[in-house]
């Protein structure tokens, strides 16, 4: 207790500011991969505390000491996206909603990057990493046991797999949380192995495997192998770290891709299987729905370069391209691009792609900068992601990369 009691000490400053929003951080990394209800009312909480400093010249010279020239413009500059596509939408509902949803983008860099580098110390940022790691590791649990629960009850398996393993939450967001915590625990191992007292280091494996099983239940194509890849990079670069270790991080990986393989060919359930079949079959109605939904996409982008359809009519166009094409099974849904590049140069032209891409450049080029393998993993998820779903289309996508990409910013310039 009296250790807690210090730690907690230790994140004080005398800033009364600082340490109000920082407590605000913490909740917010708490509730970030639970919910995205209170994200709001908590990203107002810190603008207002922001507003209240009032000391703008200081935030200046606090966002160009941060990277804020020009990396903070490429942060701040995503929510320029959906502006530019109000000139020629029609579907203004829609339009709004997307505004909306990435105002996070304009908050987190303001809040994060004018924040005096004099205030924030290693320890913070790794407090607020814990708290997102804890409640991550917390939710999987909770999918864990009500799934065998279920299943117990109904006698039916399904329930430990796919949307019905992790319910109103989208698997393939929740596979991210779990992919960024599974990093994060890498990382650690990796930097501090001689330094880990024991009983640490068992529970570390042990919140890996739980990691691991729920990325295998959450069951998103995607989600695991950009998690197998990801994790084929950390073994390299572990073994670049320690040459001399190759020998049990050989053995780690090959437990985790045994695993997999093993669990996927026995499962009730093989997706990758039937995805195969779908490329393979050449009737429409069986032809896997993103080849589809790209399909449209690509078509739509063709007819409307170098402008765009506007901010909320992408899925419209999506819709009327299925329509074309006899897709009618499709029809029904109204599904968005699954693929953010596509959905920028969809809705905004050209303009708009290059808006994203100098966002994805921020996390790419302070990693190459300042040669930190977090900031280049989220640079990697980030764009894997966006290659088979519009992460910047929903909450969960947009409060997770509004939130890391700053504080990762910071973090690395606190390592330095």
């Amino acid at each position: 207790m009296n250790k807690l009691s210090a730690y907690w000490s230790s994140l004080r400053t005398p800033d009364v500011y600082f340490n109000i929003s920082y407590a605000v951080m913490m909740l917010m990394m708490v509730l970030l991969p639970f919910t995205v209800y209170f994200m709001w009312p908590i990203g107002v909480t810190l603008l207002v505390f922001w507003i209240c400093q009032w000391n703008w010249r200081e935030k200046w010279e606090n966002f160009k000491q941060n990277d804020g020239i020009p990396y903070g413009f490429f942060l701040l500059g995503i929510c320029l996206i959906p502006l530019l596509g109000f000139i020629n939408s029609e579907n203004m509902p829609i339009a709004w909603r997307t505004f909306e949803c990435h105002l996070w983008f304009f908050i987190t860099p303001l809040v994060f990057l004018t924040t005096s580098p004099k205030l924030w110390t290693k320890r913070h940022f790794d407090t607020l990493l814990i708290l997102f790691s804890t409640s991550v590791t917390l939710l999987i649990l909770f999918f864990i046991f009500r799934g065998i629960h279920r299943t117990f009850e109904t006698g039916e398996i399904i329930y430990l797999f796919n949307n019905l393993f992790c319910s109103k939450w989208h698997h393939a967001y929740v596979a991210l949380h779990v992919t960024f915590v599974y990093i994060l625990i890498f990382h650690y191992l990796i930097n501090n192995s001689p330094y880990i007292p024991a009983k640490r280091k068992i529970l570390l494996y042990i919140t890996s495997f739980i990691l691991i099983t729920g990325i295998f239940f959450l069951y998103s194509r995607a989600g695991i192998l950009i998690f197998l890849l990801i994790h084929l990079l950390w073994c390299v670069y572990a073994i670049y770290r320690k040459p001399s270790r190759w020998k049990p991080i050989f053995g780690i990986s090959f437990v985790v891709f045994a695993f997999f393989s093993v669990m996927i060919t026995n499962s009730p359930i093989n997706r990758f299987t039937e995805y195969t079949m779908n490329i393979q079959k050449k009737n429409d109605d069986t032809t896997d729905p993103r080849l589809i939904i790209w399909q449209a996409a690509l078509e739509g982008i063709e007819e409307n370069l170098p402008w765009g359809v506007g901010t909320g009519d992408g899925n419209d166009i999506i819709v009327e391209k299925y329509h074309e094409n006899g897709h009618w099974g499709n029809s029904n849904h109204s599904y968005n691009a699954h693929n953010q590049f596509l959905s920028a140069l969809l809705t905004n032209g050209i303009p708009g792609l290059i808006i994203l891409l100098l966002y994805f450049y921020a996390p790419l080029g302070l990693a190459i900068k300042h040669r930190d393998m977090l900031l280049l993993s989220i640079f990697l998820l980030m764009t894997l992601n966006c290659l088979v779903e519009c992460m910047f289309d929903r909450r969960a996508g947009v409060d997770f990369f509004a939130v890391m990409i700053p504080l990762l910013v910071l973090r690395c310039k606190a390592d330095q």
